[in-house]
């Protein structure tokens, strides 16, 4: 598609931003390059991701849409999610295209995909 030059944002919808924040810096292992009561923003793999408060239009979780990052090593990927308290939701599997993916739920309800091409 002519205009679409590649993912800016990905948003997490979470009950408390600031409570999330530290989740997020321990997983990321950096701090946020923008912090706000309602809104933090974390830089990872040349995108940004934010995390906004839940809400009645958005709530926390999985809603249809799937982010996948691309990891080096899916395993030991899986394993550092885990190790902040995520759980496992699907995979990993094999895809019909060749590659390695999974997703797993963090302690928001969000889902988190990775690839390992």
């Amino acid at each position: 598609m002519d205009g679409i030059l590649g993912v800016e944002e990905v948003l997490f919808f979470v009950p408390d931003v600031q409570e999330a924040k530290q989740w997020f810096i321990d997983l990321l292992g950096e701090n946020p390059y923008f912090d706000n009561e309602n809104y933090c923003a974390f830089y990872l793999a040349n995108s940004t991701i934010g995390i906004h408060p839940s809400d009645d239009k958005i709530s926390s979780g999985v809603a249809g849409q799937v982010t996948y990052w691309r990891v080096a090593d899916i395993k030991e990927s899986i394993k550092h999610f885990k190790s902040h308290d995520c759980l496992l939701f699907r995979g990993p599997i094999f895809g019909v295209d060749k590659v390695w993916i999974c997703q797993l739920i963090d302690p928001f309800g969000n889902v988190w995909g990775l690839v390992e091409k």
